[in-house]
């Protein structure tokens, strides 16, 4: 009978402990709001600012401005840890060629890492080039 009951408790504390861990892996989930802004760069490439929709499911961001191929675009995928810490990268085309550093041509692929940190209430990240640029997360 003990054994019984024991491995009954232990099935029940098994089940709240993978219950609990997916609620924290959830707690960034939904749908987010991101702007991307890039200041002038030292060398003269103009600023700008990307505003575009994200989705966190299971942790994993993704999100996409533009469509995905096209110049300009961006995609910006990664894993959120629990203590809100991302390591995302963005892949995308270039647009323009006066926005992008070095006045590179319009539609080369490239790609950053990007650092990010979340909160519930939302979160900031950036890529640094030889100009840091800025994201801002919302929740929605």
């Amino acid at each position: 009978m003990r054994r019984v009951i024991g491995f009954a408790l232990c099935a029940a504390l098994s089940v709240a402990g993978a219950a609990a861990a997916r609620a924290q892996d959830a707690r960034f989930d939904g749908n987010w709001s991101v702007v991307l802004h890039c200041p002038r760069s030292p060398d003269g490439a103009l600023p700008f600012t990307f505003r575009f929709a994200g989705t966190v499911a299971a942790s994993e961001l993704h999100a996409q401005f533009g469509q995905p191929g096209a110049s300009p675009s961006l995609t910006l995928d990664g894993p959120i840890q629990p203590n809100g810490d991302a390591a995302l990268t963005a892949n995308g085309i270039t647009g323009h060629s006066q926005y992008n550093i070095d006045q590179t041509q319009r539609a080369v692929p490239y790609t950053y890492p990007v650092s990010a940190h979340f909160e519930a209430t939302g979160g900031t990240g950036q890529w640094i080039t030889s100009r840091t640029c800025v994201f801002t997360f919302t929740p929605q």
